[in-house]
């Protein structure tokens, strides 16, 4: 069986589970290590489940379900791997022409709190709310790893994430406003994010502030060439990616140490945008009584800033909005 198990990752791991498109190495090794958790499982389970991978059924699911119900009472299974789990499941189950096999979560656990996750966030993960002030870190990675510095600078500007910070290109991934098909005049230039995205989605983020413009020139002087990007070019992109692990660690920049991590820069960058764009902080920082015309303008914005596709993933940067 585990012959055929490898047989089907083949045939269908390098796609998305519903839409016609490829998924990223770490979805692939993620839904590898799942399903071989899956069969090893059901093979050791009490009721030894003897079964090629095709003929997965109902019974199956519950077997597993059940245990993931144990496993979270116990307080050893967060909802969020949860979902991951039962959507990989899903996505299994397709792929042996079962793609009704699942019933909906909510009929496989008898407390919501289990499988539940709450995206919106509760607290204020900013490095502010921390009282860590950004600047003052950077000018300290600075002296250590311009490269480094260079990233830092620009998730604070342009709330980008990990990887792409590390492979944006400074001096082609910057375009006019024609260019990027804006003649509002909110910006004349736009930061053109393209590599590194989840899913490969692009987004256009406005360079309209000292700050930012800043960043640009900034990431520009540390990067060699005109088609490099502001990592050091003598690295591989894994290993630039585990550089800047490595400074954030040594420059205290992990839950341990500061109690901030990088992401926190995406959080704070949307706070501030939300700020200037409805003159609120966001309900996570105390925010409230913003019009919702005005909220929900703001959001889309925001999203879209940020490389989401829905709304609703604000609440997760800028807590939920406040019903007055």
């Amino acid at each position: 069986s585990g012959y055929v198990l490898q047989l089907i990752l083949q045939q269908h791991n390098w796609q998305h589970s519903s839409k016609p498109k490829g998924v990223s190495h770490k979805t692939m090794a993620e839904r590898t290590r799942f399903c071989t958790w899956l069969f090893d499982f059901l093979r050791g389970h009490p009721k030894h489940f003897k079964l090629d991978p095709r003929s997965f059924s109902g019974r199956h699911v519950e077997a597993v379900t059940q245990h993931w119900q144990e496993e979270a009472r116990a307080g050893r299974m967060s909802p969020a791997t949860i979902q991951t789990y039962f959507s990989f499941m899903k996505t299994f189950a397709g792929w042996i022409g079962k793609p009704k096999l699942l019933k909906p979560i909510q009929c496989y656990f008898d407390d919501p709190k289990l499988y539940q996750r709450s995206l919106a966030a509760g607290l204020d993960k900013s490095w502010r709310a921390q009282g860590v002030d950004v600047d003052t870190v950077i000018k300290e990675v600075e002296a250590y790893d311009v490269h480094a510095a260079a990233s830092l600078k620009l998730m604070q500007a342009f709330q980008l994430r990990f990887k792409e910070s590390v492979m944006f290109r400074p001096h082609t991934d910057v375009i006019s406003a024609a260019q990027a098909g804006k003649s509002d005049g909110g910006a004349a230039l736009y930061l053109d994010t393209h590599r590194g995205t989840k899913g490969g989605r692009e987004r256009l983020f406005p360079i309209n502030n000292a700050q930012r413009l800043a960043a640009i020139d900034y990431a520009r002087r540390v990067t060699v060439g005109v088609h490099e990007s502001v990592s050091d070019p003598r690295l591989s992109l894994q290993q630039a990616m585990r550089r800047l692990r490595y400074v954030m660690e040594r420059f205290g920049v992990t839950r341990a140490g500061l109690g901030v991590v990088p992401h926190g820069l995406r959080h704070q960058g949307a706070a501030d945008d939300y700020e200037g764009m409805t003159g609120m902080p966001p309900p996570v920082a105390g925010g409230s009584n913003v019009d919702p015309t005005l909220d929900l303008q703001a959001r889309r914005e925001i999203a879209a800033r940020l490389g989401h596709g829905r709304v609703q993933i604000t609440d997760a940067y800028c807590g939920k909005t406040k019903v007055v």
